[in-house]
């Protein structure tokens, strides 16, 4: 066992989601980071900050929706499957995709919905302050 490791402390363990997928990491002016995950969650995808202790159920239908609205089509020369993916519904994924363009220094993550016809690729920190936003605005209604 490696110093600080905790594969094999929880390797008994069952993790407490499905399956889920990193939509977006900051750095913060402390230094630390701040997660964004999407989980599998029953009824729906759970959206998770670590830094702000959201915790909230969207419907999969709204990650649909976001992904809809800032997805565009995906280019097959670049479809690389094989990322983090969570399930959105029957036969429908959202799967997080590393990509750098010629023109990008560093590589940057995008989130790839697949199973509504042609695949639909957005900038994953769009998506997740998109769901954020939605997160909010639901907790204020509810």
């Amino acid at each position: 066992m490696v110093f600080g490791s905790t594969e094999t402390v929880f390797a008994n363990r069952a993790p407490p989601y499905s399956a889920r997928v990193l939509v977006a990491e900051h750095i913060l002016p402390d230094g630390g980071r701040s997660l964004t995950h999407l989980e599998e969650a029953p009824g729906g995808v759970r959206l998770r900050v670590d830094q702000d202790g959201t915790d909230a159920l969207l419907p999969g239908a709204a990650v649909e929706a976001v992904m809809q609205r800032y997805g565009k089509p995906l280019d097959p020369a670049h479809d690389e499957a094989g990322g983090e993916a969570i399930t959105l519904g029957v036969g429908k994924s959202l799967e997080r995709m590393r990509f750098r363009a010629a023109v990008d220094v560093e590589a940057r993550d995008y989130l790839v919905l697949r199973g509504t016809g042609e695949p639909l690729a957005a900038l994953a920190t769009g998506v997740a302050a998109a769901l954020r936003f939605l997160a909010r605005r639901r907790a204020v209604i509810d």
